[in-house]
């Protein structure tokens, strides 16, 4: 059996989630992505196997559409602030 299915097989087991199910908060989706994260060196902080699943779904929030909008949002907001409008006058501005 290969790495790639053990991994995705013990996923399905921990999780209790199937690979192949489409659904939105597929645990084992989300472990197989953090494990390919953290096998690639593309986490910006170390973690360990027992973290595949947080960082998988860590991963996908920031890559979701949800995720722009809240990079978006707080790019606006640092331009605003950069630009010498003061917090409070934002604050009163989106209330």
């Amino acid at each position: 059996m290969s790495a790639a299915s053990e991994l995705i097989e013990r996923l399905e087991r921990e999780t209790g989630h199937v690979i192949a199910a489409n659904d939105g908060d597929n645990m084992a989706m989300a472990g197989v992505i953090g494990a390919m994260s953290r096998m690639l060196g593309q986490s910006p902080t170390s973690y360990t196997e027992r973290d595949d699943v947080a960082a998988g779904l860590l991963i996908g929030h920031q890559m979701s559409p949800a995720g722009q909008r809240e990079r978006e949002s707080k790019e606006m907001l640092a331009n605003l602030i950069i630009g010498g409008m003061s917090p409070d006058t934002i604050k009163d501005l989106v209330g």
